[in-house]
């Protein structure tokens, strides 16, 4: 009964698009203290676990299905608990649905156009690798999908793959085609990105 209240409750938020969601560009401000301003001003991104990590804080802060007020009033008792401010007053104002200027991606490997490509909130593997012209008469199953210093290998016959969220900054590379071109990842070296 907890959890449907729950879902009727953050109905009308859901609607207007005002839920964070992994890849979500928020900035936090502090208010009334002018020394933690400097510290915790500024932009942080929703990770890819839904998690945000602030400043002198031991933990990151779950992030992902909260609304920017949500996300302030859990900031703010994360720093109550911890102990480093009494009273904290955070404003989170969330950047949704605006593209980063100048954010970018990289499409490589066996497309029809390599290169650099505009990144959009709500971009997708299939979505990046159609931007850059589809895979060519080489492209066979695997993509790598490179994110902060980390390689996933991807199904291009999967659509669960090919709807994941691409960030700013990822890079996406569709494999050669082999003899028989078959998949050489496994779930698990998936599961970090594919949205739950």
């Amino acid at each position: 009964m907890k959890k449907l209240f729950f879902v009727l409750l953050m109905f009308p938020a859901i609607l207007c698009g005002q839920v964070l969601t992994v890849g979500d560009v928020v900035t936090l401000t502090m208010r009334g203290a002018p020394a933690a301003q400097k510290e915790i001003d500024g932009d942080y991104t929703v990770d890819d676990e839904g998690r945000i990590r602030l400043p002198m804080l031991d933990d990151s802060i779950p992030a992902a299905g909260l609304t920017p007020a949500g996300l302030a009033r859990r900031s703010e008792a994360a720093y109550r608990r911890s102990g480093i401010y009494a009273n904290p007053a955070i404003e989170v104002v969330a950047k949704k649905d605006i593209q980063q200027v100048g954010a970018i991606i990289t499409v490589g490997g066996n497309v029809k156009r390599n290169g650099q490509v505009p990144w959009r909130k709500g971009m997708t593997i299939i979505q990046a690798i159609d931007a850059a012209g589809g895979r060519d008469e080489f492209g066979g199953r695997n993509v790598t999908l490179l994110r902060r210093g980390k390689q996933y290998p991807l199904d291009f016959h999967r659509l669960d793959h090919l709807n994941i969220p691409v960030l700013a900054d990822d890079s996406v590379r569709v494999e050669a085609k082999a003899v028989f071109d078959r998949w050489r990842g496994d779930d698990a070296s998936v599961a970090p990105v594919l949205k739950p």
